[in-house]
């Protein structure tokens, strides 16, 4: 119940209570009746005002108050009063209920029409009729109940006044509450749909004279009846004058004319004058009057409202004529917009990279996109039978070898399995170089569920394929570069034994045991130290890491120079689990030192060539470095001078050197075995380090132990994995959204178009066989289809541009409450379905456009995914806005509320599961909000229901909300 309604009431219960008074004034000698009741007519147009106002006991209760005291005042008795009460309650409501199932398009019976021809009249008048007999019912018979005189007389005075007033004064206040409704309807519709309505046309030039002449007419003709010639009973020829009237003037100009004529009939036949004063009885002077003052109306209004009606009909007309012409300029229009999307549409699909097959529910083909004609050679047959499919297009299964099957085909799978994913098939035309694709795609239904098609996206995977074989191949290559050091390696001279920390030997290969004459089970069990020459002993230290010359006895008593290192092996928690050793067999090494001079040069030259080629080379001695080449000093970042005076050890990173340069330990006389090569890491000078693969060679030399490793820098070789793996996952991450986008595109799109198509063309095929309200229906559906699909593809041209970079915000200051005011205006909403009342008077920076798109979405998202009523709040925190939309829904489902701002992403439980949408909007709200400097977030709200909170920037208001909204809104 709104302030101005309740302010109507109280107007209208003034006006009553005036009539009340105005009635009371001619209560008839000897009785408790009126002779004229103006106060029937007033609540009967009181009731039909306010019908849709929501005041009704409101308006009982100041209906019934108001009659009771008046008449009570007036000098009724209390119990009187009641009874007039209730009858002029049951008097009004009969008459509501009547005219609104008689009469239900009327202005004042729930319609927006005007009261037009004789048929409308005449069941005013019926109603007005049962109305007074149901209230003559109570009234008169309460007379009589309390006054003990009741006569039929009494009771046709009753109705016969109160019909009267009903014909007359409802007409009038009909007539002029439905002008000033089509008036506000007219200046509130904004080019919208305005009723037809009989204008309301004043006199002008000559018909202003002809009125003031009918005017005199009148003016002396009741003169002349009423006073001068008052004793002849000429009164009903008077009516010709209501009949002049309704022939030439308004219907407006009718009303006023029977008003004024029936009171001075009234009014003179209450002071004496006239042919209705010389009835003697005073129930039969009222009905004569009243019966005087019904026909007026009767014949006047019988009259205009024909004449009204037949103006409605012929405006009517004219409208239609204009709808029609208005709906063809629309359908063009339309017509011309779906053809614009269809190009668009067709410009998306032909820009992508990936090839689109679709197919009809047959499985014959009726499209190929530009980049799937580009692969076959070939655009889509749609007369070929698709058994013959996999022949015309050349398809072959995954190894690019075998003919595809007709039932391996992914158009056929599609269609009789309903999808398929990651199929991969080789397209291989002749004189085309083969394609490997990768075919995903699913089955196209119509709304009733039938088959429509289907649709195949096939991605192009042939460099992929190519970079795994080569990858393959390269594993093949270093499978056999393995084999082959390890080869070497189980050739080497040098021998290896295992021992505890005790010095037992745990295992030792078949050099180490040959170097002392005996076979690996031999050493096995005993301590190593009864092999060493008792001279030596001392200097065999076990449990640290050691490494020196050492003569080991032979089984036959002789005596075996060798180079042996000892190192400690530990756990990972650094305790010492046994030793490991390495012989090396030197007794030839003298022997030898004369030829490695000879051969020097020839390795140094060949050295020399290994560091051209960027291969680091490392020679030790005994532990030190005794050659590193330029290519091992830049991997290090050290000078080769400076190499020459560091033991090797302090190159490597601790925690990789026992693993990656152990097989530099192992030395076996006569034998050279690489090592498998190992991935470290190098220290440099700089602090960083180097990641490098290193194969250890032992050398022999008479001169004492050495070891060559050949050192090969992989930093090229790591930032071309990580750079493939950071590809690999782009690519993935691409294939998604692309799977994603084709989804939406193939689906979401395609409804609308057909939407749009089908209607369109059963308008154009059926239009002069459709009905009006058909023709609409379709059109507006055309509509909906438009905006549907121009939704669509503005979500996806917005995530476009906000891929390309954020967007910059044109930031300004903005009113929240006229913002949230206009955005609800614009969302069309029922009236009372948002709540705004806890928006306050704050301010905020923002983009103006960019607020509007997401408070848009929020507000339309809380009817179409939640329940009214909407709440809408705005508050200030600190330095905050913060702004909620809150609905009465079931909420996100709590599975779904980590993806909620994800693109694409759409809930598949709860009240979303059945709504149309494209999965972006709120990605895009919450993008557009972040660009803006603000946060957008989501919590349920208390008692069910989704809340989404909105943080702004604001902005202190010093000069009040007035200043604010300047630019914003216009103040008055």
């Amino acid at each position: 119940m709104s302030a101005p309604a309740v302010l109507r009431s109280a107007a209208f219960a003034v006006v009553f209570a005036v009539a009340v008074l105005l009635g009371r004034a001619t209560v008839m000698d000897g009785t408790s009746l009126s002779l004229v009741w103006p106060a029937a007519g007033v609540a009967v147009v009181w009731f039909a005002a306010q019908r849709s106002a929501g005041t009704v006991r409101l308006d009982l209760a100041l209906l019934s108050v108001t009659t009771f005291v008046l008449n009570a005042v007036t000098g009724a008795s209390p119990a009187l009063a009641v009874c007039f009460v209730g009858a002029n309650v049951l008097q009004v409501l009969v008459f509501g209920v009547l005219f609104a199932r008689w009469c239900p398009r009327a202005w004042g019976a729930g319609g927006r029409e005007p009261l037009t021809g004789v048929g409308q009249l005449m069941r005013l008048l019926a109603a007005a009729v049962v109305a007074t007999g149901a209230g003559a019912l109570l009234g008169p018979t309460a007379v009589w109940a309390l006054s003990g005189t009741w006569s039929w007389v009494t009771t046709l005075v009753w109705m016969t006044r109160n019909t009267a007033s009903i014909l007359l004064l409802a007409s009038a206040g009909f007539r002029v509450g439905c002008l000033l409704s089509a008036r506000r309807a007219r200046s509130g519709a904004a080019g919208g749909h305005e009723d037809v309505v009989a204008p309301v046309r004043l006199p002008r030039g000559w018909q202003r004279v002809e009125l003031l002449a009918l005017s005199v007419c009148a003016a002396g003709a009741y003169a002349l009846v009423f006073v001068v010639y008052d004793g002849l009973p000429v009164a009903f020829p008077l009516i010709a004058l209501a009949v002049w009237a309704a022939l030439r003037f308004d219907t407006t100009v009718v009303l006023v004319l029977d008003v004024a004529m029936g009171v001075a009939a009234v009014a003179l036949t209450l002071t004496g004058h006239g042919p209705f004063a010389l009835i003697a009885d005073d129930a039969t002077r009222a009905i004569v009057v009243q019966l005087y003052v019904a026909m007026l109306a009767v014949v006047g209004l019988a009259l205009a409202m024909s004449r009204d009606e037949r103006d409605v009909l012929l405006a009517s007309m004219a409208l239609s004529t204009a709808a029609s012409e208005r709906l063809a300029v629309e359908a063009a229009t339309l017509r011309a917009e779906a053809e614009a999307r269809g190009e668009l549409t067709a410009a998306v699909l032909e820009s992508v990279d990936v090839g689109i097959v679709v197919a009809d529910e047959r499985g014959r083909l009726t499209m190929f996109n530009r980049t799937a004609q580009r692969w076959h050679g070939l655009d889509a047959d749609a007369s070929l039978d698709p058994s013959q499919h996999a022949g015309r297009y050349d398809l072959f299964t995954a190894g690019g070898r075998t003919p595809l099957s007709d039932d391996d085909v992914p158009l056929h799978r599609v269609l009789r399995e309903g999808s398929v994913a990651d199929a991969e098939i080789v397209l291989a035309p002749a004189g085309r170089p083969a394609l490997t694709v990768v075919c995903s795609g699913r089955r196209m239904t119509r709304p009733d569920g039938s088959a429509l098609g289907a649709v195949v996206v096939m991605a192009d995977v042939s460099a992929d394929r190519a970079l795994r074989r080569d990858l393959e191949e390269a594993r093949r290559e270093a499978g056999a570069q393995a084999d082959r050091l390890q080869a070497a390696f189980d050739a080497s001279l040098v021998g290896n034994v295992d021992l505890t920390l005790e010095g037992t030997v745990l295992r030792a290969n078949p050099a180490a045991a040959a170097m002392l004459g005996r076979s690996p089970a031999d050493l096995v069990g005993r301590h190593w130290a009864v092999h060493v020459h008792p001279d030596d002993r001392s200097a065999a230290d076990l449990g640290r890491d050691v490494a020196g010359d050492l003569r080991l006895q032979h089984r036959d008593g002789g005596i075996v120079h060798t180079h042996v290192s000892t190192a400690v092996v530990r756990d990972t928690a650094g305790r010492a689990v046994h030793l490991t050793t390495q012989v090396l067999d030197v007794s030839d090494r003298v022997a030898a030192e004369e030829g490695v001079r000879r051969q020097r040069d020839v390795s140094t030259r060949l050295l020399q060539a290994l560091s051209d080629l960027g291969e680091g080379v490392l020679v030790e001695h005994d532990d030190q470095v005794t050659y590193a080449n330029d290519a091992l000093a830049r991997l290090t970042g050290r000078g080769t001078a400076s190499l020459l005076a560091l033991p090797s050890s302090l190159l490597l990173v601790p925690e990789d050197e026992q693993a990656a340069w152990a097989a530099r330990r192992t030395f076996v006389p006569g034998q050279v075995r690489a090592a498998l090569p190992s991935v470290t890491a190098l220290r440099h000078s700089g602090g960083t380090t180097v990641p490098v693969e290193v194969t250890c060679v032992p050398l022999p030399d008479a001169g004492g132990r050495a070891t060559l490793t050949l050192v090969r820098d992989l930093s090229d070789q790591r930032r071309a994995q990580d750079a493939l793996a950071r590809s690999n996952e782009q690519l993935l991450e691409a294939n998604r959204l692309k799977d994603d986008l084709v989804a939406t595109l193939s689906h979401d799109l395609r409804q609308p178009l057909s939407t749009t198509t089908g209607f369109a063309e059963l308008l154009l095929d059926d239009w002069q066989g459709l009905s009006e309200e058909d023709r609409r229906g379709h059109l507006t559906r055309i509509q909906k289809a438009g905006r549907w699909a121009n939704d669509l593809l503005e979500d996806i041209l917005t995530m476009a541009q906000l891929d390309a970079g954020p967007p910059v915000p044109r930031t300004a200051r903005l009113h929240v409450p006229a913002l949230v005011a206009d955005v609800v205006d614009r969302l069309a909403v029922p009236a009372g379905s948002v709540d705004t009342t806890g928006v306050q008077d704050v301010t905020v920076l923002a983009d103006r456009g960019h607020l509007e798109q997401v408070l848009t979405n929020l507000v339309g998202n809380a009817f179409k995914y939640g329940r009214p009523p909407v709440r809408v709040t705005a508050r200030r925190r600190g330095d905050d806005v913060l702004l909620d939309v809150v609905d009465a829904g079931e909420g996100v489902p709590p599975e779904f509320v980590p993806h909620l701002f994800d693109r694409f992403a759409r809930a598949t439980t709860g009240t979303a599961a059945g709504q149309k949408g494209t999965g972006l909007g709120l990605f895009i709200a919450r993008e557009l909000v972040n660009a803006n400097g603000g946060d957008l977030v989501y919590q349920p709200a208390g008692g069910g229901g989704s809340r989404f909170t909105l943080t702004l920037n604001a902005i202190p208001a010093p000069g009040g909300a007035r200043t604010e909204l300047s630019g914003a809104v216009e103040l008055p």
